[in-house]
């Protein structure tokens, strides 16, 4: 029957539920922490508004062909930052969930403008490791797609190592973030030593746990074992690039697992200063290698 058949010429984008579960999510999270005076977190939620919309204006056409998978980890991820902050108060006093004789750390039971990371120091690292997760997951299956799609015939090694290097580089980016935050402009309060040298060991731990995952389950790199052609350049600069940030990362997660901060004597300044120095470098490396490829191209006869 003609009203029977289904219209099959719209494909399906499995990247629409989790990005409407996130904006949603941010929202009502948003919502629920101005009504409580927890001004703060209605910020950040308002922020994960906006990152939530910018996500579905680059995905929800599907065209990145992102798989659903590291999106809805990335989602846990988000939540776990944005409920578990949201589970304190606007001043000293408990949080919404703070039942009768319960203190703060029993189960969802929080107290000050920070929640969960307040009364769990862990809170924070795990919230790095599965945000690090997600996103090495992520660029893993993206980069097999954008290869298939583009005829790269990357390696499964080599998408692994890139989605791996990105991650971290990422995660060594926020903790630049976080330093200029506490240090510079006095608008967080994360920040010390401590925290940002295990915040980058939470990072490549997650990085490794994520691409290791990407690099076995996704069935696509079964088809694709030896590169068949020099790497193309979106590759090369991501590798170029992220290469600095990787090293320092590493670099100083080690010496806080091996040396216990000897290194760097546990100065937080250091530590903020040489990431930051990774990221000029990295800039500079890579603002190098275009203008390299361009003179390469200008001397090409018939260019």
């Amino acid at each position: 029957m003609e009203g029977s058949v289904v219209d099959q010429t719209r494909p399906t984008v499995p990247e629409r539920a989790p990005l409407l579960a996130w904006l949603v999510s941010c929202i009502l999270l948003a919502v629920w922490n101005y009504a409580r005076g927890l001004n703060l977190w209605a910020g950040y939620n308002f922020g994960g508004v906006l990152m939530a919309l910018f996500a579905m204006w680059l995905l929800w056409n599907g065209r990145v062909r992102m798989p659903a998978l590291p999106l809805w980890i990335a989602y846990v991820a988000t939540m776990l930052h944005f409920f578990g902050g949201s589970l304190g108060a606007a001043d000293s006093g408990p949080g919404p969930f703070c039942l009768d004789g319960m203190t703060p750390g029993q189960w969802l039971c929080a107290d000050g403008v920070n929640g969960m990371y307040h009364v769990h120091p862990w809170w924070d690292k795990l919230v790095h490791g599965t945000n690090s997760t997600a996103i090495a997951i992520a660029w893993s299956l993206g980069w097999r797609r954008m290869s298939q799609h583009n005829g790269w015939n990357l390696s499964p090694r080599i998408v692994a190592f890139t989605a791996f290097s990105l991650s971290v580089a990422i995660g060594v980016a926020y903790e630049v973030y976080e330093f200029f935050g506490k240090t510079v402009f006095q608008t967080i309060d994360q920040g010390g030593y401590m925290n940002t040298a295990t915040d980058l060991v939470s990072d490549i731990t997650g990085a490794f746990l994520g691409a290791t995952f990407g690099h076995f389950y996704d069935p696509m790199n079964k088809e694709q074992t030896v590169a068949g052609q020099p790497l193309p350049t979106q590759s090369m600069l991501t590798l170029i690039g992220t290469f600095p940030l990787l090293c320092i990362g590493m670099i100083l997660a080690l010496d806080l697992l091996i040396l216990n901060g000897a290194m760097v004597d546990s100065d937080y300044d250091l530590i903020g200063t040489l990431m930051l120095g990774s990221m000029f470098i990295s800039g500079f490396l890579i603002v190098g290698r275009i203008v390299q490829q361009s003179k390469k191209k200008g001397s090409m006869p018939g260019a």
